[in-house]
């Protein structure tokens, strides 16, 4: 498991980077800066780092996700919704608080299929068990059995958590961060992060044993560094 960190401007840093590197590609940068990236091409550039069999996961919310959802139609695989009750950073009186956030998982080919699971403790109550038979006039179907998995819970489509309340740098919650880092990258795999902001993917990956590059263009803002880890900014 390593770290790096690194002081630079990730549109440029990203053509320097061999392809298919990462198992895990994860952009979240400002999200007024979607437009910009899509004509920069960098959409096809976090692929191109991105192994075959890897996954690529995209931060956006409304009104900049328009864009962004029409251009990555050919590797979209699912939208994601990450929703809170302590957001809106902003009122205004002719538009709702905004309240979610969108994620869109990304693949390369969709001949490969990734076992999603959170790796969440399921509540005690949860229990194996087979459901009743069917009946519908003559048509009769058996129940499907359903087993706890020891990797985890199915991941969902929904997530509530509150946006965390510490930390100078905005950031995702870590428990949001930890089951997309466990469901979407193998175990000792490889993360990478070209808007790292508070570091929290790079925090969170090298706790889960991964491999993370992390890249920012702020100093105050190019996440966990240490001088055996990271360049000086």
């Amino acid at each position: 498991m390593t770290l790096q960190s690194l002081c630079a401007d990730s549109t440029t840093t990203i053509k320097t980077l061999p392809a298919e590197r990462f198992d895990l590609t994860i952009l979240d940068p400002d999200y007024q800066d979607w437009k910009t990236l899509i004509k920069q091409g960098f959409i096809e550039e976090a692929l191109r780092v991105t192994k075959p069999t890897g996954n690529l996961i995209c931060f956006t919310k409304q009104p900049f996700d328009h864009q962004l959802r029409n251009h990555i139609d050919p590797w979209f695989r699912r939208e994601i919704v990450w929703s809170f009750s302590n957001g809106g950073a902003w009122v205004s009186k002719k538009m709702p608080l905004v309240s979610h956030q969108k994620i869109y998982w990304l693949v390369k080919s969709k001949d490969f299929y990734v076992d999603v699971r959170t790796g969440l403790d399921y509540q005690p109550s949860t229990k194996s068990a087979k459901r009743s038979t069917k009946q519908f006039g003559g048509w009769i179907a058996e129940g499907k059995q359903f087993d706890k998995s020891d990797e985890g819970t199915w991941i969902r489509d929904h997530y509530h958590f509150n946006k965390p309340s510490t930390g100078a740098i905005p950031s995702k919650p870590d428990q949001l961060i930890r089951i997309i880092v466990k469901c979407f990258s193998p175990d000792s795999g490889s993360i990478f992060d070209p808007f790292s902001g508070s570091g929290i993917v790079g925090r969170i990956g090298s706790e889960l044993g991964r491999d993370v590059l992390a890249i920012d263009i702020d100093p105050n803002r190019a996440g966990l560094r240490t001088e055996e880890e990271s360049n000086d900014c």
